[in-house]
């Protein structure tokens, strides 16, 4: 029997009685967070466009579900190819700004013409 298991949440339960997270979880939260913006975007850049979830998913090679997953901010991780195929299929540069204090920004800008 390991007790490395119990040190751990020994640990965990005494960071969270300091009110720190673990790292770990610190960067989770903010990959969920960016996923969810991400989300907010596509799902204005689609409607703006006039598109459906069908349409789109046939610009990206998707299902309609996995463009409701990505909508959702549920399709993690956020992948330079998803990334890549969202700017092909939506017309848009997308700029990712990844800062050392973790609070990563993601934002869409039209081509000009």
């Amino acid at each position: 029997m390991s007790h490395t298991r119990w040190k751990l949440s020994r640990e965990r339960r005494a960071a969270a009685e300091e009110g720190a997270e673990p790292p770990e979880v610190v960067a989770e939260r903010e990959q969920i967070r960016l996923a969810h913006a991400l989300g907010q975007l596509v799902h204005d850049r689609r409607v703006a466009l006039g598109l459906t979830q069908s349409a789109l998913a046939r610009r990206l090679g998707m299902s309609e579900d996995e463009v409701e997953t990505v909508e959702l901010g549920g399709m993690l991780p956020i992948t330079a190819d998803l990334l890549v195929r969202l700017a092909a299929a939506l017309d848009v540069t997308v700029d990712l700004h990844v800062v050392s204090d973790g609070h990563h920004t993601v934002v869409f800008e039209e081509r000009a013409a």
